[in-house]
């Protein structure tokens, strides 16, 4: 049976899409569940750590309004630069959710049917339709075929029919460390987050209990810490085997550059994830691929940025052209 519509990915841009198609749609996820690298990590006894977007800035009205269940991040904002700490001036409004982020998308998906842990090997053209051949060797066969997964990944799926489109523009994506850390022992920082200019280690880092100031175990303070660009070039192919020492160095950089000292015993918990694919620094390009003859599109955020403004824009835009 050919089915009508399939979309590759479970992140923001398929939520949006979601939003905006208004038909029966079926979608795939590789990973076990939805959110994409709107990702919020659930440690037993310990918290939630937003370790993927960490909010979202200046959204529009029509995106604040389909978010519908979202709060604002309230609290103080800096940034560490010439080795002190400034206050943040600009005007951002950062669009945060109490129970996690990974729920700002999640709530896009309400009654959507999703197959999760089901990862798209192969893309066929057919006649009038397009084959899916999945890494389990299932196969399904849709009319339109939307795929919303980083661009190394869509590119790999889609380049028989996309390599000329592509070879036009410079996408490339670029990694992140993360590191997520429990303390027993509060730093006495007094602020909710805080930007690393130029640093070789460091990008960001923020005060998670001031995020879910309901959910949080009070007896702990959770920090999830994100590496500068350079740090994560030099060592995202390798950081699963040096893990514990890139969790050493970053801590480290942290607490120095803020003049924090913690014992290790007041280390309750840390861990580190990466991302190969976090994010596109090149905006000047398109923001979303379509093919009406092949009936085949691919968008997200990193086709015009890395934002989750990019990837509603995006979305709506190539929800509009079917």
């Amino acid at each position: 049976m050919i089915k009508k519509i399939a979309i590759i990915g479970a992140g923001f841009s398929a939520g949006i899409l979601n939003y905006f198609l208004k038909e029966e749609v079926d979608f795939y996820e590789k990973s076990r569940g939805i959110g994409g690298r709107c990702s919020t990590r659930k440690v037993d006894d310990v918290g939630l750590f937003d370790h993927g977007l960490q909010y979202i800035q200046n959204p529009d009205h029509e995106f604040k309004n389909i978010l519908h269940d979202h709060s604002i991040w309230q609290g103080d904002f800096k940034i560490f630069q010439d080795d002190r700490i400034q206050n943040d001036i600009s005007k951002k409004e950062r669009i945060i959710h109490v129970g996690g982020n990974n729920l700002l998308v999640k709530n896009l998906f309400k009654d959507a049917n999703i197959f999760a842990n089901k990862e798209l090997k192969n893309i066929e053209k057919k006649s009038d339709y397009l084959h899916l051949i999945f890494n389990d060797n299932t196969e399904e066969d849709y009319k339109t075929v939307i795929v919303t997964v980083p661009f190394q990944q869509a590119y790999n799926l889609t380049k028989e029919y996309t390599e000329h489109y592509f070879s036009k523009f410079n996408y490339s994506m670029q990694p992140n460390l993360t590191l997520m850390v429990a303390f027993n022992k509060s730093l006495n920082l007094n602020l909710s987050a805080i930007s690393f200019e130029n640093d070789d280690v460091l990008g960001f880092a923020a005060n998670e209990n001031t995020k879910k100031k309901v959910l949080i175990n009070k007896n702990l303070e959770l920090w999830t810490i994100q590496s500068s660009l350079k740090y994560a070039l030099k060592n995202i192919q390798e950081y699963r085997i040096n893990k514990k020492n890139l969790i050493d160095e970053m801590l480290k950089n942290f607490l120095t550059k803020l003049k924090i000292e913690i014992k290790k015993e007041n280390i309750n918990y840390s861990d580190m994830h990466g991302w190969l694919y976090a994010y596109n620094l090149n905006s000047d390009v398109p923001n979303c691929y379509w093919d009406n003859d092949l009936r085949l599109g691919i968008c997200g955020d990193w086709f015009s940025g890395s934002s989750a403004q990019n990837a509603f824009l995006n979305a709506k835009l190539l929800a509009s052209r079917l």
